[in-house]
């Protein structure tokens, strides 16, 4: 990979802890519904991206609609679900399953090779997932981590679809990503969720203000590169350098939020990350 493109998915790293972190203020210390600050963000991104329209519409049209789909609604609807609850800093953990589900789905998929290492290194990541979201004390799951794993199953699909493709503008994704999720979440927040007078008049800067910075930095700018550099690199050059993502997130959930880490995020975290650092350098790249 080149150093250049290795910056950019580095800032796209910052940019989606960033957003885990504000996502999290916005729904879990604000009555801001979910659904609502979704369709927000799309609003965003479709008048921002209007005149890409202009664009011819992909020859793969079917596929690309369902990338957008998998990255947006089902992996928002989700994601912000799950962060009513979730801490950022224990979805970021979460997050990096991406890594082990994209690498199963490209054995499916793309017929890539696993060895046993590898194996055992999804086997474990997955264990470490199972250790996060379960909650010995109230012998229950975390509903919110279960929602966010949920998000990350929606993404790897994403990622692997992405590679039937073909050559499409990064423009056209993030617009029809967007206009397909306004189309949803949209109707969704009307008929599921209320209040919506009441949210505007209390919470209006977090709404606006994370909508603003999910659409600019996430789904402009991360999501956009990060399509680019799927298209230009394999899956597994691109998807295991996100390894950062906890780690940023982290930092900036307990300096920003006060979050607490629990002891089976450490015990989650010390199976997942070294896990998906076995799968990432099996695969010849360095995390």
């Amino acid at each position: 990979m080149r150093f250049s493109d290795f910056l950019i998915l580095m800032l796209c790293c910052l940019g989606w802890a960033g957003n885990l972190v504000i996502t999290s203020w916005a729904l879990g210390s604000n009555p801001v519904p979910p659904f609502m600050l979704a369709s927000f963000r799309a609003a965003f991104v479709v008048v921002l991206f209007s005149p890409f329209f202009r664009l011819p519409i992909p020859e793969r049209w079917g596929l690309l609609l369902i990338v957008c789909a998998c990255v947006g609604p089902l992996h928002l609807g989700f994601l912000y679900t799950g962060l009513q609850s979730a801490s950022a800093t224990g979805s970021a953990i979460v997050s990096q399953m991406l890594i082990p589900m994209a690498t199963l789905l490209s054995i499916v998929f793309l017929k890539e090779r696993v060895g046993w290492k590898r194996g055992l290194a999804i086997t474990g990541a997955f264990i470490g997932t199972i250790i996060m979201i379960y909650d010995p004390q109230d012998l229950s799951f975390d509903i919110g981590l279960l929602y966010v794993v949920g998000a990350y199953v929606a993404m790897a699909v994403g990622s692997i679809v992405i590679k039937k493709v073909g050559s499409v503008d990064w423009r056209q994704y993030v617009l029809w990503m967007a206009v397909l999720l306004l189309a949803t979440v949209g109707p969704a927040s009307l008929l599921f969720e209320s209040g919506h007078a009441q949210v505007w008049e209390s919470s209006r800067l977090p709404l606006l203000g994370t909508a603003l910075y999910a659409a600019l930095a996430v789904t402009i700018f991360a999501h956009g590169q990060y399509f680019n550099l799927l298209q230009k690199y394999d899956v597994s050059v691109v998807v295991p350098l996100t390894l950062v993502v906890p780690l940023l997130a982290a930092i900036m959930g307990v300096v920003f939020l006060g979050e607490v880490i629990h002891q089976r995020y450490y015990i989650g975290a010390a199976l997942i990350l070294p896990c998906v650092y076995v799968i990432a350098r099996r695969q010849g790249v360095k995390p």
